[in-house]
């Protein structure tokens, strides 16, 4: 099933937020109860983790919570323009070695991939253990000038997580953040344009 596939419910949700690297599915399970109205997508690579990220979903009833198989970067190239309302990405695969690094999921470009997929106003939630890692994605989003990072703290089920669990069984710190998606210049160029438009409309209704 493609990402556009998973969408055309989107009619009936309040919402769609996704999960990059969603695991077994305990945070979905958990925040799924959360959220009832909103459709939540994970995403993760490894097949066994799908299935039983699904079993979980299916043995709870949670029918809000859709599991994909695939690679998070093919998946974010399916999606429509201004599609999501949130993006989690919690405790992703830290590759701690300076050659590694670059095989890290959270760089410019798939952050302009999520960047494109948001609405206005939409968030990324970013969590890890691994502080270099989180001092990267802070910087990113920095440089992108398209996030505002907000205080708004992530969901109380990120620690439901398979490693939210294990970083606060060994009192590991978890580093958070949110981010804001906020809109362009040519974006709030038309949003003004649209309420002048509106605000026509209403004056000339209101003199007939």
């Amino acid at each position: 099933m493609t990402a556009q596939d998973l969408l055309t419910g989107r009619a009936q949700a309040a919402g769609c937020e996704v999960e990059i690297g969603c695991g077994n599915g305990h945070f979905l399970a958990e925040y799924a109860v959360e959220k009832p109205d909103t459709l939540l997508i994970g995403i993760d690579i490894k097949e066994k983790r799908c299935l039983k990220a699904r079993q979980k979903a299916q043995k709870r009833g949670l029918r809000n919570v859709s599991i994909v198989h695939g690679t998070a970067e093919e998946f974010l190239r399916e999606l429509s323009p201004v599609s999501v309302d949130a993006f989690h990405i919690y405790f992703p695969d830290p590759w701690p070695k300076s050659k590694h690094r670059k095989r890290r999921f959270f760089t410019m470009e798939n952050l302009e991939r999520m960047h494109d997929t948001l609405r206005i106003g939409g968030k990324v939630y970013f969590g890890t253990d691994f502080f270099d890692y989180y001092l990267q994605a802070k910087v990113l989003i920095a440089l992108h000038h398209g996030f505002l990072i907000v205080g708004e703290p992530a969901p109380d089920a990120v620690l439901s997580s398979l490693y939210g669990r294990k970083a606060a069984g060994a009192q590991k710190p978890i580093h958070l953040f949110s981010a804001v998606r906020v809109a362009s210049a040519d974006e709030q160029g038309e949003e003004h344009e649209h309420q002048r438009d509106v605000r026509h409309d209403i004056q000339g209704n209101e003199k007939a």
